[in-house]
């Protein structure tokens, strides 16, 4: 160690010397290094007023001084206030003074006579062992509220597995203060249990120490509190290593697993009553990840397609359900409520209703699947539809055959009845006229009405036939010609339900053109062939809209509904810069 100015150089030093000489030689020595003397007093009241104004940055402080306060006690008073470095000047060597200074936290201690370079040696030793306890001290309160702070439980041990410190946390998890534990056994104080034993860990703090090694705390184990109370936690025991290489103790680390373990049973119950409300749904359900890769097939759909899970896991959905795609032809889509068809194991086909929902599961993008079977209900719908028509057929042949014929034979005899009227120019010929032709309007209007309602019938042509009709009933001088073209390859062989579907889709788009296109030509086109007919109705119109921006309409829903009940496909395409053409493609076997 090198003493001289470097060393204390710029200390501002407050002198307590009841010598009036040897304090003038003092303040001399220590301005020559570079110190600053601050004041020299010789009492220790003026030396405890001088610290407390002055803040001195080391004090040299003479034992025996005038008056009642001694070097001692005034230091004692000093440090209540603030913490400096004293050195403690004496002539007095006797044990019970060094005991005195000893306990008044001296920094240093020069006998008098003493020279000038041991009392600098003294300065120097007690400003830096005074900055040096100052540094640990901030280290020591950093370090502690750090560890205090932490959520993790910290418990320190030394080298013999010997509790020296806790932290807050593992206070509250072991139910110890530092205070109680330190010096015991960290087996004592840490119990740790398996969850799934009840047999107590042994004590892996000293296995750590042993195998100079960390150990885990498993996830399952439980911490056994003083107060009988038991926490999950997690964790680990590492050996703590000095800067030689020297295993000087160890440090356990404890995390609280109670919220997370209560989160973790939570949703393995939420997950389970969600497995069994899917395994036990009517509709099939299916998981699917971002490419259409089946994850999760549960049983509805195992009933629906002929397929077990296990089968269908990991391949296609297309597979099974031709799915709303993207523009790339494999990413699922957001769907709800769409009809398409499923294809069974035997590769037979039916009707569903389909809705497709996107989720999340960490990094990647799944989609729940919904599949409701309609064929049912198709069938009931079907069936309905039939009867409808049956009815409606019925109705439309009482009009002609019923009706029609009572107001025939009316307008016969009015006719008759006015003739004779008029040959003997009776004043009634002429409201037996009037009464005629009220007859003869009312026979065209129940014809009319019976046509509506059965425009086509069952016969084989009867859908050609019907449509001709329908575009000349359309077809106006004043408005847009209705133009039609047949064109037969093969036979007509449609069934009856079929047929009026097509024919209503026509009409339906038809008067959709006439209403709202604003067209100048209408086109309705019918090719037969072997396999299916193909129905289209092109205008040159606006194209496409709907009222108040529904582009899903009831006119356009309806005929999509009609197509979708004689396994026909609906299009809609805008072809030409102007205009709209809807096209429906029909099986024969329809």
């Amino acid at each position: 160690m090198s003493y001289g100015p470097k060393s204390i150089a710029g200390l501002r030093v407050l002198v307590v010397e009841d010598e009036a000489l040897i304090a003038e030689e003092i303040a001399d020595r220590l301005t020559q290094v570079g110190c600053e003397i601050l004041r020299i007093v010789d009492t220790g009241y003026a030396a405890v007023e001088a610290a407390l104004s002055l803040r001195p940055d080391l004090i040299l402080m003479d034992i025996r001084l005038k008056g009642e306060l001694d070097g001692i006690q005034a230091t004692d008073l000093i440090h209540q206030r603030f913490h400096v470095p004293v050195v403690y000047l004496t002539a007095h060597s006797d044990q019970a003074t060094l005991q005195r200074a000893k306990a008044s936290s001296a920094f240093g201690y020069v006998l008098k006579p003493f020279h000038v370079r041991n009392l600098l040696a003294a300065i120097e030793v007690a400003v830096d062992r005074f900055h040096m306890e100052r540094e640990f001290e901030d280290n020591h309160l950093t370090y502690a509220t750090i560890l205090g702070s932490i959520a993790d439980g910290v418990i320190a041990t030394d080298i013999a597995g010997r509790v020296q410190f806790m932290n807050p946390v593992a206070e509250r998890l072991t139910g110890w203060t530092t205070g109680q534990a330190r010096g015991e056994p960290c087996s004592a104080v840490l119990r740790l249990e398996r969850g799934d034993e009840r047999a107590p860990e042994e004590d892996l703090v000293l296995q750590a120490l042993t195998a100079r090694k960390s150990i885990l705390i498993g996830p399952d184990t439980l911490v056994l509190a003083r107060n009988g109370g038991k926490v999950a936690v997690d964790g680990g025991v590492s050996c703590v290593i000095d800067s030689l290489g020297r295993l000087v103790g160890a440090s356990v680390t404890l995390r609280d697993m109670s919220q997370a373990r209560k989160a973790e049973a939570d949703l393995k119950a939420i997950a389970e009553q969600l497995r069994a409300v899917v395994d036990t749904a009517a509709d099939g359900v299916m998981l699917l990840d971002a490419a259409g890769t089946v994850l999760m097939f549960n049983p509805a759909c195992e009933r629906l397609f002929g397929y077990t899970a296990r089968e269908i896991s990991g391949r296609p959905v297309a597979q099974v359900l031709p799915l709303p795609l993207s523009d790339n032809g494999h990413r699922p889509v957001r769907a709800v409520a769409r009809a398409t068809v499923g294809r069974r194991r035997d590769q037979s086909s039916f009707p569903v209703e389909v809705s497709v929902g996107e989720a999340s599961e960490a990094d990647r993008t799944l989609f729940v699947v919904v599949v409701h079977d309609m064929s049912a209900r198709r069938q009931f719908e079907v069936a309905l539809l039939e009867a409808v028509e049956r009815e409606r057929r019925r109705f439309g042949a009482d009009l002609h055959d019923g009706l029609g014929q009572d107001l025939t034979g009316l307008s016969l005899l009015l006719a008759a009845v006015a003739g004779v009227a008029r040959a003997n120019r009776s004043p009634q010929a002429k409201d037996l006229e009037h009464a005629h032709e009220v007859a003869r309007h009312a026979l065209e209007s129940c014809h009319s009405i019976a046509r509506g309602l059965s425009p086509i019938g069952g016969a084989e042509g009867g859908l050609i036939v019907g449509l001709r009709e329908l575009a000349a009933r359309l077809s106006s001088p004043s408005g847009p010609q209705v133009r039609v073209a047949v064109s037969e390859v093969s036979r007509l062989g449609l069934s009856p339900a079929a047929t009026d579907h097509l024919y209503r889709i026509a009409q339906e788009a038809l008067s959709n053109a006439l209403k709202h296109a604003h067209a100048r030509s209408i086109t309705l086109s019918l090719d037969v062939e072997p396999s299916h007919v193909r129905l289209e109705i092109c205008d040159d119109g606006q194209g496409w809209t709907a009222p108040h921006g529904d582009t899903q309409g009831l006119g356009l829903r309806t005929m999509q509904y009609r197509a979708s009940m004689i396994g026909a496909t609906f299009q809609i395409a805008e072809p030409r810069p102007h205009g709209v053409c809807i096209v429906c493609f029909c099986p024969q076997a329809a």
